[in-house]
């Protein structure tokens, strides 16, 4: 005789009852299949395929099989990112594809950078603006590619002094220049621009020139690319007139030659 359901149970608790029912056939087999899924996901997953790290890394196109050194207990390690940052052996791929060494692409990918796009740059790579901040290195350039920064030419330029084409000076030193320079020009990335050291010279055609053809292998782009001339020659005022003298929170040592002029 088979057991006798849908009868109350001998159990009351303040005046409450309840039967003793069977669960659903459905609920039963749901819970069956829940095991066997487990059973194949666990050793799939955990001890003979991809974790979540390698199928992003075939996502990103980044995975190598050669480099799947990994266990039941050992994650995948890609050659090319760990744990979101990207590796030396990424940054050379990247630097052939590029035609250029991956550090000179960040720091003009950094020279056009608002705020927090350079927040967020710093924070990533902080070695190479480690770098370029102490003035110290630059990235590996071959020779045959190495570009020289035009002379200025030998003429006399004046700075413009009237007060519009200082404030649009001004603009375009604080959402273009102050990535490098600060926004008070006592350098970071770049040189102090408010002492009286000039790695290219001081004088307003030298200042004028450098903007526009940049110095690559530094990491300052040319800027005639971005700016007009009219506005190269309001930043290189402002730059004269404004900063030039005056004394920023945290000046960067001197770079270059004294300028007297």
């Amino acid at each position: 005789m088979g057991k006798v359901t849908n009868e109350l149970i001998d159990h009351d608790y303040d005046g409450i009852q309840e039967y003793d029912n069977d669960l659903p056939g459905w609920w039963k087999a749901l819970f069956i299949i829940t095991i066997i899924i487990a059973i194949i996901y666990v050793p799939y997953y955990h001890f003979f395929g991809d974790l979540q790290e390698a199928e992003y890394q075939k996502e990103m196109g980044t995975y190598v099989e050669a480099g799947a050194d990994r266990g039941a207990f050992t994650a995948y390690s890609s050659p090319w990112a760990s744990n979101g940052e990207i590796t030396p052996a990424l940054r050379a791929e990247m630097a052939k594809i590029l035609d250029a060494p991956f550090d000179e692409q960040l720091m003009r990918t950094m020279a056009k950078a608002d705020a927090d796009q350079l927040a967020k740059l710093k924070a990533a790579f902080p070695d190479v603006i480690a770098d370029y901040g102490s003035g110290t290195s630059a990235p590996p350039v071959p020779v045959e590619k190495e570009e020289a920064v035009t002379e200025a030419p030998a003429i006399e330029m004046a700075a413009l002094t009237d007060e519009a084409s200082l404030a649009a000076g001004k603009k375009i030193w604080d959402t273009q220049c102050f990535t490098c320079h600060l926004n008070d020009g006592g350098g970071s990335i770049g040189p102090n621009m408010t002492d009286d050291y000039w790695i290219h010279g001081g004088d307003m055609a030298s200042i004028v020139n450098i903007i526009k053809v940049g110095v690559p292998t530094k990491g300052m782009i040319p800027w005639e690319t971005t700016l007009s001339a009219d506005q190269i020659l309001q930043v290189s005022s402002f730059i004269k007139v404004k900063l030039v003298g005056t004394t920023p929170a945290a000046p960067k040592a001197p770079q270059g030659d004294l300028f007297e002029g």
